[in-house]
């Protein structure tokens, strides 16, 4: 782990799905309602196995989104149809109620990342907080004023909002010039080694990898995490 003076730093760059907002918990408490209301019929499958099966397809979409291989549009329309196929239910409409509750829903729940609150209020008032994310400008203003964190950030750039994703550095690009911000007084704090960490240290701009599950995976991030209260010990 590097060392770095505090005053290094007047732009922090955050990650916003599973490095401040947890989307695996809000994600499962929203399943869980779907599940219950609309497949418990459906034998064949219990809870366990629809949210495995979501969790396989989404991740797959979302891999291919990244690397602009398919649009939002594709996502919303495709994920709950393939989830259904993979366990033999064949029912577009089903597949397209499931997807409006879940896009309706999700977004509004609340759970976030340990310690996600304490540090924002302590970071803001030393650093100029900015969201950068893949995820959609439509939901992403949900989310933060649903869990109260919104007002923390100066802006929340989005791949849909620049016409770019990470880890393009076009993005990270876009983002310095949007906080007139110099690379070397950025920080980009984030959970996914490749859109987040290699997309801004391909800008010049200082990485925090957060790495909670300490999965031991070889990276050129600045620096390491485990828990957001450690951020404190750099910024």
């Amino acid at each position: 782990m590097g060392t770095v003076k505090a005053s290094q730093y007047t732009t922090l760059f955050f990650d916003l799905d599973h490095t401040l907002w947890d989307y695996d918990a809000n994600s499962k408490e929203t399943l869980s309602d779907i599940y219950l209301r609309h497949l418990t019929d459906y034998d064949q499958f219990s809870l366990e196995i629809f949210l495995k099966n979501f969790h396989k397809i989404n991740s797959s979409l979302w891999h291919r989104y990244n690397k602009g291989l398919i649009d939002k549009t594709y996502i919303r329309e495709n994920r709950f149809d393939q989830i259904l196929s993979n366990l033999n239910i064949k029912n577009l409409t089903l597949a397209g109620q499931l997807s409006e509750e879940f896009l309706f829903q999700c977004p509004r729940k609340t759970h976030l990342i340990p310690h996600t609150l304490p540090i924002l209020e302590e970071l803001s008032q030393k650093y100029r907080l900015y969201i950068l994310t893949n995820g959609f400008e439509d939901v992403q203003s949900i989310k933060m004023e649903s869990c109260n964190i919104a007002s923390f950030f100066d802006h929340v750039i989005t791949s849909d909002g620049c016409g770019y994703q990470k880890p393009d550095p076009a993005f990270f690009k876009h983002a310095l010039e949007h906080s007139e911000c110099d690379p070397a007084q950025a920080l980009m704090i984030g959970d996914n080694l490749k859109t987040d960490i290699l997309g801004a240290l391909n800008t010049g701009i200082d990485t925090v990898y957060f790495n909670p599950s300490k999965n031991g995976r070889p990276h050129k991030s600045t620096f390491e995490i485990s828990s957001l209260d450690q951020l404190l010990e750099i910024a």
